[in-house]
């Protein structure tokens, strides 16, 4: 793939304010970046919004686990009660570029009970449900308390190389 195919793919991250994936995104000037207010209602309605108007490729969202330890866990799906919505997006894929740029990736399918499980949710239906109009793939990536990244400079460059990789397949 050359460069000019690379520009053309649309990329949106998302992270929720004051976390480590805030922290992770911050100074990213390549990619298009959303930070959410951590309202369950807002964040939704902002990252829908976002995806309404523009058209893109990929949206990652990302998100804090608690327990985690200099590793992602890739979400492969979004509960609402019983009802589950998986993405589309090559999350295998993901995780092999991953784990190139030195990062352990956990496939996961549990994107939690509040915040994180309820972005994703949204964002998915609203893909789902606009199928014809948006192309966008969707991941939820929930890396490490900042306290809980061992060489939080190296991992944050590592997490953007991956984006990159990612891009180019």
């Amino acid at each position: 793939m050359n460069t000019a195919d690379i520009e053309k793919k649309k990329i949106l991250l998302t992270a929720f304010r004051g976390t480590s994936a805030e922290l992770l995104l911050k100074d990213i000037k390549d990619y298009e970046t959303l930070v959410l207010p951590n309202d369950k209602g807002k964040d939704s309605d902002l990252l829908i919004d976002k995806i309404s108007a523009y058209d893109y490729d990929y949206i990652i969202s990302f998100g804090q686990k608690p327990n985690s330890k200099d590793k992602v866990h890739i979400e492969t799906t979004a509960r609402d009660g019983e009802v589950c919505l998986k993405t589309e997006f090559d999350y295998v894929l993901l995780q092999q570029i991953f784990i190139q740029n030195g990062i352990s990736a956990k496939l996961s399918s549990n994107a939690g009970t509040s915040f994180c499980n309820r972005l994703y949710w949204n964002g998915l239906r609203y893909l789902a449900e606009n199928q014809e109009k948006k192309r966008a793939k969707m991941v939820f990536v929930h890396v490490p308390f900042e306290k809980n990244i061992r060489e939080f400079e190296s991992f944050k460059e590592r997490i953007t190389r991956t984006i990159a990789m990612l891009l180019q397949q």
